[in-house]
């Protein structure tokens, strides 16, 4: 009877665990992400531009996500985002452009990097972006030129 009683205990114990394991292994951490929704300035030929961008990059294998651009000028596009790295409070991410509002962005590849730097976002977050011939990929590395502050809205790397 004794030994019926301690089987039990032991059973009834490594169930526990098992039910307590099964948990901490569903509980597991998520990809790494940028999003964020953030509007900034350029001078384009002596002429501010008010620019704004949506994005959410996941990086999950594969890498996905989306990117919407539109701008002061009446120009927009959208980027199917194929590659994401993310390395403490920075993000890269790129795409091929998949529609837009000129015909010359068809081909098209947009490499992304954004630092964010706390909220709200004015209060230190970067963004830059450039257009390239083919697939730039999403390698770490530092701001090619100049980031633009974020003047509104919020990016989160996280």
């Amino acid at each position: 009877m004794k030994r019926s009683i301690a089987t039990l205990c032991v059973l009834s114990l490594l169930g526990g665990l098992l039910v307590i394991a099964g948990a901490g292994l569903s509980l597991s951490a998520s990809p790494p992400k940028a999003t964020g929704g953030v509007a900034f300035t350029t001078i384009e030929g002596g002429t501010e531009v008010q620019r704004k961008i949506e994005f959410n990059a996941h990086a999950t294998d594969p890498a996905k996500g989306n990117l919407n651009y539109r701008d002061s000028n009446g120009d927009w596009f959208r980027v199917d985002i194929q590659c994401v790295t993310v390395v403490g409070k920075r993000a890269f991410f790129s795409g091929p452009i998949t529609s837009g509002s000129q015909d010359e962005w068809a081909d098209q590849w947009l490499l992304v990097i954004v630092f964010d730097g706390g909220t709200p976002g004015r209060k230190g977050d970067l963004v830059w972006g450039e257009m390239y011939d083919s697939d730039p990929g999403c390698e770490p590395q530092p701001f090619p030129d100049k980031p633009w502050p974020v003047e509104n809205g919020n990016l989160v790397v996280h």
